[in-house]
This record gives C-alpha cells, structure tokens and sequence, in this order.
C-alpha cells in the first residue's frame, strides 16, 4: 500500500512535533449488547479517540453514523459529541481502577465490544488550530496494515492483564498508533484533506521546506513554483486540502512553535522569534498577542506560575 503512494513521513512528524500532543488514556470499556454511552463535546485542542480491540459497535454524531468493528481506531479531531452502542438508553455500567487505568463494563463474560478510548490534547492553542484541520470523524482499519494490527494486538493485551504500568505502556502506543495512521491515511488516494498534503506529488514537494525550517520566508509565488504549479492553482489547491489559505497556515505553525519554544526553553523572544522567521519584533508580538492574547513574556511567566 505505502510503496504506490509517495507519504513524506518527516513532514508529518514535524507536524505531530508543532502539535505538541500529551497523550492520556482515559477508560478500557467492555460491554455486552444492548449498551450506549456518550462522549461529551470536548473543549478545543482535545481530539477524542476510540480503538476497538474486539467485536463491533455503532458510532454516530449529529452529522454521521458509522459501523466500526476490531480493528478500527476513531478519532474525533474536533472533539464533538458522540454516542457509542446500539441501546435506546443509557445503560448501567461497573466501573473499577487498577494500575492507572480506569474499567468500565456492564458484563463479566462474553463482551460483543472492547475498546480502548483516550485523547491527543494539542499542546497550546495554535496548535489546537492546526489539530482542528484534520477530518473528523478520521478512522482507520488497522486490520489491513501488519504493523498496527500488531500494535492494537499488543494494547490489546496490556490492557487485560492489568500490569504495573500498563497505562503508561499503552500511552506510548497509541502515541506511535497516531503517527501510523496518519501515515496510511495520507497514502490514499481519495483522501481530500489537510493530510493529504503530505503524500501529494507536487504540494508536498512545497510543504516540505516549510516544515524543515520556519525561519525561512517563502512566498507563495517561491511555495507554487516548487509544486510546478501557477500561484492561484496552488493557493486554491492549499485551501481545498488544509481548508484555510498558506499564509493563515504557516502561522499557525509558526506561533505554535513559538509556544513550544516558550515553554521548553529559556529562549528570549528576540531568538525565538528569529527561528520562526520574524525579522520584526513588532511583527511577531502583534502575531503572538492575535493568537493567544497575550505578550510572550507573559505567556512564559503564566507557564511557569501554572506549573
């Protein structure tokens, strides 16, 4: 499947790195027929996911319904409301802790459903922005690639035995699940969206330098001629795809590096602001206050008063 479609994968990994994602599992769920559950609106920058690990289930929200079985990983990058089962009303569920993770079931023996579900929480609100470009819902048939179906079987199995920290373990996984299924999605072809952008022949050939270094300052007209394309058909093809225009974009990703760079690093304004391409410093304090409401300083001095 990879081997037919050109997948820049270290134009996505810079993209998960600007992201920033923490990764937290939040239950292990069981359930027999009939059964619903809920999962609330998440606030912005907290991208849902669910991993079926055996049986089947049906999943809807206000826009679509989808039929999901093992396999399957679903993530719901806007974090919009959804309901889980095939129940009238809400059913009556157990719910124990062992070892950092948290079991909810309503059976003992012969569960039609098992899964796994947690969240990505962007890592500051510029890339909450970019997290929201993604499709939702955005969902993967793991059984077709070897590699994740051996990876669900792994979650799969750390979650039942209930180890010494097996939250932890599962974590680290559905981190490198996230990377493997954007990868496969953004190899086919019928796929229209902003991941595409990483397999396209002649955009990722403009996206890759944007990625590789922030600092520089292409225009789109420099962006177009890498793609072989004429400026308005690569503007309008970037805004098909990503849905918003190159410059919105590369600020996006440029503010949340900023962001990133604030927090892990002693950085001064005056470097960070010339890794990410601003030659004013007037410049990138009007962009930084429009994008988080404050100065960088004082984002800095919030970080470290908030722990």
């Amino acid at each position: 499947m990879f081997s037919s479609y050109f997948v820049n994968m270290d134009s996505i990994d810079k993209f998960l790195e600007l992201l920033d994602l923490k990764t937290e599992i939040d239950v292990f769920c069981s359930f027999r027929s009939p059964y619903l559950m809920q999962a609330p609106q998440a606030e912005k920058g907290k991208a849902c996911f669910h991993l079926l690990l055996s049986g089947h289930c049906q999943m809807r929200s206000d826009k679509s319904v989808h039929r999901l079985q093992a396999g399957d990983f679903c993530l719901w990058t806007q974090g919009s409301m959804h309901q889980i089962g095939d129940a009238a009303e809400y059913s009556s569920v157990q719910v124990e802790q062992q070892n950092g993770i948290l079991y909810r079931h309503n059976c003992q023996q012969d569960p039609s459903l098992q899964m796994i579900c947690g969240h990505y929480r962007a890592g500051n609100q510029a890339a909450a922005g970019l997290l929201s470009l993604l499709p939702e819902p955005l969902i993967v048939s793991l059984k077709q690639i070897p590699q994740l179906s051996a990876l669900s079987s792994l979650i799969y199995q750390e979650a039942l035995a209930r180890h010494l920290g097996s939250a932890t373990v599962i974590k680290s996984m559905c981190e490198i699940l996230l990377l493997f299924a954007l990868r496969h999605l953004s190899s086919l072809p019928e796929q229209q969206s902003l991941i595409r952008l990483f397999s396209d022949p002649a955009l990722s050939k403009a996206i890759t330098p944007i990625f590789h270094n922030l600092a520089d300052n292409y225009t789109i007209e420099q962006l177009a001629q890498k793609a072989y394309m004429s400026r308005a058909t690569f503007a309008r093809r970037f805004q098909q795809l990503s849905g918003m225009g190159v410059q919105a974009f590369v600020r996006l990703l440029r503010m949340s590096m900023a962001a990133k760079l604030l927090r892990q690093t002693n950085l001064s304004s005056s470097q960070i602001m010339a890794q990410i391409g601003y030659q004013s410093e007037a410049a990138f304090f009007d962009a930084f206050k429009a994008q988080f409401g404050t100065t960088p300083a004082r984002y800095r001095k919030n970080l470290l008063a908030n722990g």
